[in-house]
């Protein structure tokens, strides 16, 4: 269940280079009651994330041009962003937690992705959103 209150679900990015990728993760936030957006590519995510930044971001480390821990990096280094909490998701065995920790990630899945999981892992970044907030 949501944390923030019905009339304002928690607003979450999905950056992914993969539409079906986009689908699975947007079915499975919004059966949660998220409102979800997306964005196919981390120079499109920059961009979105200034405009209005999300309460969470779930980002792929493997895309083309900007990969997610480079994203991560400049989410970071940018001090007029609110603190949001960045989850990675990579299906490459070789994608370092480290890696993406370091840059300044939250969390770390890897795809294929659990749907009990997921949930869980968004639920727990929300609570930090929150708590740090």
């Amino acid at each position: 269940m949501p944390l923030q209150n019905v009339s304002e679900p928690a607003r979450i990015l999905a950056v992914d280079d993969t539409p079906d990728n986009l689908f699975l993760i947007q079915a499975i936030l919004e059966d949660d009651g998220y409102e979800v957006s997306f964005a196919e590519n981390g120079e499109t995510a920059l961009a979105q994330i200034e405009q209005s930044p999300p309460d969470l971001i779930l980002l792929d480390v493997m895309m083309p041009g900007i990969d997610g821990y480079e994203v991560t990096r400049r989410i970071r280094q940018n001090s007029n962003l609110p603190f949001i909490p960045i989850l990675l998701i990579t299906a490459y065995r070789n994608s370092s937690a480290v890696e993406g920790l370091d840059a300044g990630a939250n969390d770390f899945i890897r795809k294929p992705v659990d749907v009990e999981e997921l949930s869980a892992r968004v639920r727990s970044l929300l609570r930090l959103k929150h708590t740090v907030g």
